[in-house]
């Protein structure tokens, strides 16, 4: 799908489902989302963990996060960058990252409302560009791509996070997709409904090896390719309901997810990829 080769209505219609999404949302960013008491929290919390890892040193850098949501990787970095600045569609999600920045009191933050496809940034602004599940959702990657790359300066580091086979990519979702119990239907109808009904609102997956592929037409070099939230199984979210609860038990966990995210094996839910710009 190209977001250029709709009508402007369905345009219209896509950004609203998203704004009325990160309304009703907006406020688990900043809690539920990324605490590793579930398995979800668990997923976020490791994959936010992998992605920041890319980055040996944070200090003294200027950071571009897109589809920020309410702006938690740049809250994890804030003590150590120069300036960090988040975008996301959703105006109601950066109106909650901006209250909670002015709250914190982190004045080297900013957010603003923005598209990946049109970034309102002069070439070579960042030192590091983040986007994290992002390039699933927009209608035109190759746009989105060449725009992180356009403000990221020569010799910078894209980081990208991008749910691996639509977050299949474990050896359970392998397992049920070759049973034929799961696949991948794209959402094609951008509302509030439907978004609820299809559940993640992907236009399109991805797997290591297409993303090896992609990359190839572009002036970067693969620095890591790797995944994160590996460990999965029938029942499993009912387990970590259990486990996750256990001080102890949630450490271990947690140590073992980041410990295989580090083999570079892609079987996780999702694929993280650090980028250098030439």
């Amino acid at each position: 799908m190209n977001m250029d080769q709709k009508e402007p209505g369905v345009q219209d219609s896509y950004r609203t489902m998203w704004e009325e999404w990160g309304d009703q949302k907006k406020h688990i960013y900043l809690n539920y989302k990324f605490v590793p008491t579930h398995r979800v929290g668990l997923t976020n919390y490791v994959r936010e963990k992998t992605l920041l890892s890319c980055v040996p040193d944070w200090n003294g850098l200027r950071v571009l996060d897109v589809g920020c949501a309410a702006g938690n990787q740049l809250y994890s970095v804030q003590a150590a960058i120069a300036y960090g600045h988040g975008l996301d569609i959703a105006q109601s999600l950066v109106d909650a990252a901006n209250e909670h920045s002015k709250a914190h009191g982190y004045t080297n933050l900013e957010f603003s409302r923005g598209e990946a496809e049109h970034l309102a940034f002069p070439d070579g602004s960042f030192d590091v560009v983040i986007c994290g599940e992002v390039l699933e959702h927009v209608f035109d990657k190759d746009e989105a791509l060449r725009e992180l790359l356009r403000v990221l300066k020569q010799g910078g580091m894209l980081i990208i996070s991008i749910p691996n086979l639509n977050a299949d990519g474990t050896w359970w979702g392998r397992f049920m997709r070759l049973l034929g119990l799961r696949s991948f239907t794209p959402i094609e109808v951008f509302s509030k409904e439907e978004i609820a009904s299809h559940g993640d609102a992907h236009v399109r997956e991805y797997t290591g090896a297409q993303l090896r592929t992609w990359f190839k037409d572009y002036p970067v070099s693969i620095v890591k390719l790797t995944s994160a939230s590996y460990f999965d199984g029938p029942y499993f979210d009912f387990c970590m309901r259990v486990l996750l609860k256990v001080p102890p038990l949630r450490a271990l966990i947690i140590l073992g997810e980041l410990a295989l995210s580090k083999t570079g094996i892609t079987w996780g839910r999702h694929l993280v990829v650090s980028l250098q710009k030439k």
